[in-house]
């Protein structure tokens, strides 16, 4: 991932909040492109208080995170989405879970089209009053790219802090992103028309995943954060089937890792994860679990072939 967003950051010629290009050149060389080193690096600089850890704090890291928004956003626009067709439209069921650790958007698009997925309600969280009436939720474990923390609310000047803290209790939406799913002239009245600092929702790939935000009001979200985690524990031990997709299951993310391998999991699992199939399924069943490899190691070649045999059986 790091190689491709920084070949994109280099490409971007008219810096707007960010100079994209700069900010590639001076972190590759400084911390590598691999972006688990890069934003371990930066976080352990930060936390370090090493020297230049404020222009990491302030610049560099929003910096790297606008980026990541910015080019999932333009994959989403530009780049064929077929599979994520077929899987929305034949493959998915009312009552499914997505359990997803990507940022981008675009199946929750393709889901939202096919009519099985609303914004108010597919997330595993509320989102008042935008529309609801979701038959399949897409719990997003590490945040997404249209979900934003909006600093107080958008208000300025003089006011009495909320007792809640500084960033709401909910993801709040442009209407930009709101747009990009296919909501025409929708607004979501939690994020300011006027225009206000606000956070992005990505728990990034560090040794240590900060569920969180840290703020003068303490930690802030990491209700959140649980609601959602527990939402998709609920949903992984309630499972027939469990189907995973291109999830390499690392060691760096031992929470999500843990999630297939504790507690009671009676599902039938299918891993369809490329090179690395066989590696989790061997993980799997030292933990008792009931796994196996797909057929087909590539996400768009599953879905082609469960595709061909929902056809026959129809």
């Amino acid at each position: 991932m790091g190689v491709q967003l920084f070949d994109w950051m280099r490409r971007q010629s008219n810096p707007v909040l960010f100079d994209f290009a700069e900010c590639a050149q001076t972190i590759e060389e400084r911390f590598g492109s691999n972006i688990e080193h890069v934003f371990n690096g930066v976080s352990t600089e930060i936390k370090r208080r090493e020297p230049g850890y404020s222009a990491l704090a302030n610049y560099f890291r929003p910096a790297i995170l606008e980026a990541i928004r910015q080019w999932f956003a333009e994959i989403h626009r530009q780049h064929d989405s077929r599979a994520y067709d077929q899987f929305a439209a034949g493959i998915v069921k009312p009552g499914d879970h997505i359990i997803t650790f990507n940022y981008d958007v675009s199946l929750d698009a393709q889901m939202r089209r096919i009519g099985k997925w609303c914004i108010g309600d597919g997330y595993g969280f509320r989102a008042e009053p935008l529309p609801c009436g979701s038959s399949v939720s897409i719990l997003k474990l590490h945040g997404s790219i249209n979900w934003f923390a909006p600093l107080f609310g958008g208000m300025t000047g003089m006011f009495a802090a909320p007792t809640g803290g500084s960033l709401g209790s909910r993801p709040a939406f442009t209407d930009d992103d709101l747009s990009a799913l296919g909501y025409i002239n929708v607004a979501d009245p939690l994020f300011p028309r006027h225009g206000s600092a606000a956070l992005q929702s990505l728990v990034l790939p560090t040794n240590r995943k900060q569920f969180y935000f840290q703020s003068n009001f303490g930690r802030e979200w990491s209700g959140f954060w649980e609601r959602l985690w527990r939402q998709a524990k609920r949903a992984l031990h309630s499972s027939a089937r469990v189907v995973i997709c291109g999830y390499g299951m690392q060691p760096i993310d031992r929470r999500g890792c843990n999630l297939l391998l504790k507690g009671p999991l009676e599902a039938e699992i299918e891993v369809c994860c490329g090179s690395d199939s066989n590696r989790i399924v061997q993980q799997l069943r030292k933990c008792s679990r009931n796994a196996s490899a797909a057929g087909q190691v590539f996400f768009e070649d599953w879905v082609s072939a469960q595709t061909r045999t929902s056809d026959r059986a129809d």
